[in-house]
């Protein structure tokens, strides 16, 4: 498992002990779904890890958004994904995420399924042979 670089601690390092675990914990699930995911840090309304899939059209495919008394994992498609267990919170168009409060709810196994589908969404890598880029299409006259 990747260590966590010391921007991203330094990102953390105003956060509650709680949180922290919690964001370390997450990425740490996220990062063994999607080992080459590249991490872009952020400090916004919260403490936010993205993590993208170079090489895909839509490559970024979840975040970490830490705030001072919870955590949560986004999905920037979550209105896409299925969500058998309704884990899922959030009204938008797009963006869905499931709220941790406690490590506690860290402990279920269905989490994995959720950032896999995730991964799903951004499709395959794209091709980098000119060759197998696709045509453009006729054009109806």
């Amino acid at each position: 498992m990747k260590e966590p670089s010391p921007e991203l601690l330094d990102l953390l390092a105003d956060c509650s002990s709680g949180v922290t675990h919690l964001a370390l914990a997450l990425r740490e699930l996220v990062l063994t779904q999607a080992p080459h995911a590249e991490e872009v840090l952020y400090s916004v309304y919260a403490q936010v890890i993205v993590f993208r899939l170079p090489g895909r059209k839509r490559s970024a495919f979840c975040y970490i958004a830490a705030y001072s008394n919870h955590v949560n994992l986004g999905f920037y498609d979550g209105a896409s994904l299925p969500d058998p267990h309704r884990a899922l919170i959030g009204t938008g168009k797009k963006m869905r995420h499931i709220k941790f409060d406690s490590p506690t709810d860290l402990r279920h196994r269905y989490l994995q399924t959720y950032i896999r589908a995730a991964i799903e969404l951004v499709g395959p890598p794209i091709s980098k042979n000119p060759r197998a880029r696709s045509r453009p299409s006729a054009k109806l006259v």
